[in-house]
């Protein structure tokens, strides 16, 4: 316990924005690490959503923060809520009630569009950081 913080964490503050910009940059620009976030993020956003309606904003953010401009991100994040949308259906068939679900009209509607809505509006987000550059413009 007598170790310093400068002990412990370094003297180098790699948290500064534009090294954390950087680092984001760096896993948008490239695929592999592009599609392994995306896939984490989902992951991520289903748990909340389990949890809390509001869990559709964050896995829609956490998702379009994935991706290197605000157009993909919004393509994530409808991608998202279609997940989300077979995911619940996976859920409904499982416990053996798809056909009344399906059979319930209005709230079918709703539960089918606040997925659709609450992704791309999440995913939004991503429109207030400054797109990737591309490799070239480094």
């Amino acid at each position: 316990m007598s170790e310093s913080l400068e002990d412990a964490f370094g003297t180098e503050p790699d948290d500064s924005s534009a090294g954390v910009r950087a680092r984001l940059y760096d896993a948008q620009t490239s695929p592999r690490e592009r599609w392994v976030l995306t896939v984490a993020a989902t992951a991520l956003g289903l748990a909340l959503a389990t949890v809390h309606w509001g869990g559709l904003l964050a896995g829609g953010a956490l998702v379009g923060f994935c991706w290197p401009t605000l157009r993909r991100a919004l393509v994530a994040g409808l991608a998202f809520g279609v997940v989300v949308l077979l995911a619940m259906a996976g859920q409904f068939a499982l416990a053996g009630s798809l056909d009344e679900y399906l059979a319930m009209g209005q709230l079918l509607a709703v539960s089918v569009a606040v997925p659709l809505v609450a992704g791309p509006l999440g995913a939004a987000a991503r429109g207030l950081v400054p797109d990737a550059p591309r490799s070239g413009e480094r």
